[in-house]
């Protein structure tokens, strides 16, 4: 698979001034471990992700990762040189405002980057520090593409992306890291977007996984919420992993809990009035004894209750009037205009 044209973009891995290079030791694995780090290795060879590496001036150590489906993803500990590299301030984008604009639209088809990170190369010079070791006679590898797990390949990718559909974006394009959203106000004019895309696409060479199209759809999961014209809805796998969650023994289950209730924010009334009991909680030192009480319980159910029935959120359209409801309060704040 080739990368992104070189003429358009190579990743480099400047460093601070007066950090040294660092070599990790390499780690032991189980033989089965190993068998399945060769195969692996053998992948990214054949795809011309990596290749062999000599007089490697930084070198990290493998960290193998066994998925579910018994599959091995190599996963590199890059700690020692993301230390030392500085961070890229590149900013991304806010996902409730791309949720907004994508439920506007009458049609969308959703696009995913094949390997994403993957197809941006490494800038020649710098491919001496993205070396890693594999015990024995596996060897020493260098990345040749882009990996994951190295700073600031988030921020390089969206860069990039921005680039590429620089001129389309917040025309009938966004772009989320990388997925793309093609959406159309009108189903007669979605053709032309995904050929006017398609033809990007095809001229920086950026490569695309079929397998995760779905194309001119009207209702569509997004960035974890379901979108459509008339609106936005909360998916009910989300809503169904709190209405299932027991009560927190501890302070660590609890902020798990609120990263969840967080997510649906915009669903829930008085959210920050309606979780404040759980402050005090949530503020506790290591030493301090967790205890769930009444309260706190009487709150959680408060919160189940209004997801039981969540509501569809209708996002702003531009030339329609808005009304702006305030409602305050003396213990809490929710938003604030500055």
């Amino acid at each position: 698979m080739l990368g992104l044209d070189r003429g358009l973009t190579e990743h480099r891995l400047p460093t601070i001034l007066g950090k040294k290079p660092v070599k990790q030791s390499p780690r032991r694995f189980a033989p089965e471990v190993i068998d399945k780090i060769k195969e692996e290795i053998e992948r990214l060879l054949k795809a011309k992700f990596i290749r062999t590496s000599r007089y490697a001036e930084w070198v990290s150590s493998i960290v193998p990762v066994i998925k579910k489906n018994e599959k091995l993803w190599v996963s590199i500990d890059f700690r020692d040189l993301n230390t030392a590299t500085p961070k890229d301030e590149y900013p991304m984008p806010i996902a409730e405002m791309m949720i907004d604009t994508a439920a506007s639209n009458e049609i969308i088809s959703l696009l995913d980057g094949y390997s994403g990170y993957n197809q941006i190369y490494i800038a020649a010079n710098d491919v001496s520090k993205i070396a890693f070791r594999c015990k024995g006679v596996l060897g020493v590898y260098a990345w040749v593409m882009m990996s994951f797990g190295l700073k600031n390949v988030g921020e390089k990718y969206k860069r990039e992306m921005n680039l590429i559909f620089h001129d389309l974006i917040g025309k009938f394009v966004q772009v989320y890291i990388d997925d793309i959203i093609v959406e159309s106000k009108r189903k007669d004019e979605h053709l032309l977007h995904l050929k006017l895309s398609f033809e990007r696409m095809r001229k920086h060479e950026l490569n695309m996984n079929p397998l995760k199209f779905a194309f001119g759809v009207t209702t569509r999961k997004f960035l974890g919420f379901i979108v459509h014209q008339k609106g936005i809805e909360v998916d009910k796998n989300k809503t169904k992993a709190i209405m299932e969650t027991r009560p927190p023994p501890n302070k660590k289950e609890l902020q798990s809990l609120m990263g969840k209730i967080n997510f649906l924010r915009r669903f829930i009334s008085n959210l920050s009035g309606k979780t404040k009991v759980f402050s005090p909680l949530l503020r506790l030192k290591k030493e301090e004894e967790f205890r769930w009480e009444e309260e706190h319980q009487k709150a959680f159910e408060e919160i189940k209750t209004y997801l039981a029935h969540p509501l569809v959120i209708a996002p702003p359209s531009k030339g329609r009037q808005l009304k702006l409801y305030v409602s305050s309060n003396y213990s809490t704040i929710a938003s604030m205009l500055a």
